[in-house]
């Protein structure tokens, strides 16, 4: 997210209307200038460990990943000026472990960054979040639609955010049974085939029973995982549902930060605007901050879905465009050896024999094709 102060960045496209005319590209300074505005993502949690994240923001031209912040001094302190220090992971994320924070308690985060500047939160109260009462999903034309449901008895949540992590089973488009290695093909010992991959969402789920005589969120549609568009429900497909009680005012940021996110692109959507949130420069009361600190205990449940369980689709394998190519080890003047092939980074994948049983070539293809991992980890989590 890219700020400028605390008003909103309106970018306007300028589009010459004379064919064969010079168009010189519309740059506004606030894509260029230098934006480098403290990003604080996490919650205090309020029976279990707390973990915040702190990174810059970046321009929109920019392609690399948002630069952490690192060597922070990170503080959750209560109404009585008692603190507590996070402990520095070096990754740009910091974590308290049985922070001992009390629900319906009252506390605050404190930063001073490395270059000597200072942020801090206002006073936000630790709500207890109800558990998940189940979640559901149903198989539509193309896909499965995710739902989560919740309640609350006493009737003082009402606010309601979630995130999710999804994590599939697959296999790459070829078993190799050999590696390269220093100019010589040896038999592999790993598995490269079989791999898992994990994604954390990216999208804005929040709801409210405000307007409802019960606390009672039934069958809340979470997210949408097409039956075409990847390899996720291929093999063996698993979500986990992690839910937070929040604030009003922590509710209006979220809504706020998804109209800004997620919902334009006509002239009858809501129009952008500065989301702001509830964390402060010290050092310097103009700087804008991103960020919005929740505190909240969380529950969480996870859900399994096997091929068999889905109707009889064409699930995607993620590798239809992947071939496989057979290379000699003496070749012709005009082809590619094995051994080059080899040096070029492309993965063997099974012996080819000539007339009288000796290996002559390898047929082998790229490690996009034959290594899972190129996308995954083929350690098996945990959970699976």
């Amino acid at each position: 997210m890219v700020g400028a102060g605390k008003r909103l960045i309106r970018i306007v496209l300028v589009v010459m209307f004379l064919a064969g005319s010079c168009v010189d590209p519309y740059r506004p300074p606030e894509i260029s200038a230098p934006n480098k505005f403290l990003v604080v993502d996490g919650f205090l949690n309020g029976l279990g460990t707390s973990t915040i994240r702190l990174s810059r923001t970046q321009n929109l031209t920019e392609s690399k990943k948002p630069p952490i912040e690192t060597r922070a001094i990170v503080q959750v302190e209560d109404e009585k000026g008692n603190g507590q220090t996070f402990v520095d992971k070096g990754d740009g994320s910091y974590t308290l472990d049985n922070g001992n924070l009390q629900i319906g308690q009252n506390y605050r985060l404190t930063i001073r960054t490395a270059a000597g500047r200072s942020y801090r939160s206002d006073f936000v109260t630790i709500k207890r979040t109800p558990k998940i009462d189940e979640v559901s999903w149903k198989a539509l034309e193309d896909g499965v639609q995710f739902y989560v449901s919740t309640h609350d008895e006493t009737n003082s949540t009402r606010y309601y955010r979630w995130e999710f992590e999804e994590t599939w089973e697959y296999y790459s488009a070829y078993y190799s049974q050999f590696k390269y290695q220093k100019t010589q093909f040896l038999y592999r010992e790993d598995n490269i085939n079989h791999c898992w991959r994990t994604e954390k969402s990216s999208s804005v789920a929040v709801a409210t029973s405000n307007k409802l005589t019960e606390d009672v969120i039934s069958r809340f549609p979470l997210t949408f995982v097409s039956g075409s568009a990847s390899n996720r429900l291929k093999v063996r497909y698993s979500i986990l549902v992690k839910q937070y009680a929040l604030t009003a005012e922590a509710f209006d940021y979220w809504q706020n930060l998804k109209r800004n996110t997620e919902m334009l692109g006509s002239l009858f959507d809501p129009q952008p605007y500065q989301v702001t949130g509830n964390i402060h420069s010290v050092t310097d009361p103009t700087e804008p901050v991103v960020g919005y600190l929740s505190s909240h205990s969380m529950d969480e449940k996870r859900v399994f879905i096997d091929a068999s369980e889905l109707p009889p689709w064409r699930i995607p394998n993620g590798y239809e465009a992947c071939d496989a190519d057979t290379y000699l080890l003496m070749p012709p003047p005009t082809e590619v050896s094995a051994i080059a092939m080899g040096e070029a980074g492309f993965i063997p994948i099974d012996a080819v024999l000539n007339s009288i049983g000796n290996v002559h070539g390898y047929r082998m293809a790229s490690s996009a094709c034959v290594d899972c991992r190129v996308v995954g980890t083929n350690v098996k989590p945990s959970f699976w």
